[in-house]
């Protein structure tokens, strides 16, 4: 771990010390990740409204600028692994085999995420960022917004690699409209206190479920 490999590109260091490309991302992630966290340790005790921006980089140890530098909104802290997430999915899609269809790429993505919450610690911070986002008009509207986002983009994927055509942004619209029944379902499960195993497979199942009712239509 952290030794270079011959004659991969390095850029220069303090003093003239020669450091490995990347080695500035990856400290930009780690900061990333710290005032992530620290704002969700916040959010989750004192409520999202009552915490402030200030107050989560006093928390993170960084300037209140710095905060801002990495997230553009105080919403923005409690979705950036929402958005992360919609970067794996189109992922999965672009690089499915030639064979497999949208749905199948999609479901299979969703089928190898295996939901959290093992530990009773964990179930309770979940519920309580699930209540924090019903409770808050602000968050919701940004999760909306991400979901906006990923159905331009998915609708993108989907023109470009199959023959929708002008269908494209509605196929993309059906398949996020499961993928939100799947993360209330999910969400209702762990309010209810469904964890480990069993929250795994009532998603798992449900997930399977949804998939195959877009894939043989809804004209029950």
């Amino acid at each position: 771990m952290g030794e270079v490999a011959a004659g991969e590109p390095r850029e220069p260091g303090p003093a003239g010390v020669q450091a490995p490309v990347g080695l500035r991302e990856m400290k930009k992630q780690r900061t990333r990740e710290a005032i992530a966290a620290a704002a969700m340790e916040l959010f989750v005790s004192l409520g999202f409204d009552s915490t402030t921006v200030a107050e989560v980089a006093r928390a993170a140890e960084v300037s209140e600028a710095t905060v801002f530098n990495y997230f553009r909104t105080k919403e923005d802290l409690v979705f950036q692994k929402l958005d992360r997430f919609w970067d794996g999915m189109l992922a999965a899609i672009e690089d499915r085999p030639p064979a497999s269809g949208i749905v199948d790429a999609v479901e299979g993505f969703l089928l190898e995420r295996r939901p959290s919450a093992e530990t009773r610690r964990e179930r309770e911070r979940l519920a309580a960022v699930n209540r924090m986002i019903a409770a808050s008009p602000s968050l919701l509207d940004r999760e909306r917004a991400s979901y906006d986002g990923a159905a331009v983009a998915l609708a993108d994927v989907i023109a470009r690699t199959t023959a929708a055509g002008q269908d494209a942004a509605a196929a993309a619209h059906m398949i996020l409209g499961v993928h939100r029944s799947l993360v209330a379902f999910t969400r209702g499960q762990v309010r209810d206190g469904v964890a480990g195993d069993e929250l795994a497979r009532r998603v798992a199942e449900r997930t399977r479920n949804g998939y195959a009712l877009l894939r043989g239509g809804v004209d029950f």
